[in-house]
């Protein structure tokens, strides 16, 4: 394995004696050139070798060998697994679990895009951080708004909306929409009430 400005050049592959060229990212142009003097490596050997975290190398583990750049000897990737995000628990890589370089890898293309797995598993990451980041901002506001509302007792909505914002803004900028959604949540979890007759005030229920 070597590096060029595009990738990284095979000169492995028995089904392409001219080799392929592996266009990916930094991390597994790490893993793959720790192959340079061994066939086979664990998990633990190419950690020492590329000083990735467990997180980053497993992912990275896992991309390599959804697109056959590398193999876990006596195991067979089905076609389904490489297809399925979903999946990736049921790698279970450990420190000690071997890879090889595919000596039998094949396409149809004399390059190879190897980061399309690790994007998708990226983004997906993201999206799970994201979540859970919105999912807290929401408790966030439910509190401040119970706060408000057992002090003040009773309150319109624009004031209580005002209130929200003033006292999350360093934190966070709540959405208006949110907030809006915390508010019937509490409604519905009975912290507060509509005032009977009364346009947009609510009260709190102690």
């Amino acid at each position: 394995v070597s590096t060029q400005s595009t990738g990284v050049k095979t000169r492995y592959t028995t089904s392409n004696r001219a080799g392929y060229t592996f266009q990916c990212s930094t991390y597994q142009m790490g893993v793959l050139l720790a192959f340079n003097d061994e066939d086979t490596l664990t998990m633990e050997q190419i950690q020492i070798a590329t000083q990735l975290t467990d997180n980053s190398l497993k992912m990275t583990l896992m991309a390599l060998v959804k697109t056959n750049a590398l193999t876990i000897p006596g195991r067979e990737v089905k076609a389904k697994e490489k297809e399925d995000d979903n999946d990736d628990e049921k790698f279970d890589i450990t420190k000690s679990t071997s890879f090889s370089l595919n000596t039998k890898f094949k396409s149809k293309r004399m390059r190879v895009q190897l980061n399309i797995q690790i994007r998708a598993a990226q983004q997906k990451e993201s999206q799970s951080t994201h979540k859970l980041v919105e999912e807290d901002r929401k408790l966030q506001i439910q509190a401040a708004i119970v706060r408000i509302m057992k002090m003040r007792k009773t309150s319109k909505h624009g004031n209580l909306m005002s209130e929200v914002i003033s006292q999350l803004q360093n934190r966070f900028k709540p959405k208006v929409s949110v907030i809006k959604k915390c508010i019937d949540i509490l409604i519905e979890k009975e912290y507060l009430e509509r005032v009977e007759g009364q346009k947009d005030q609510y009260s709190y229920v102690a």
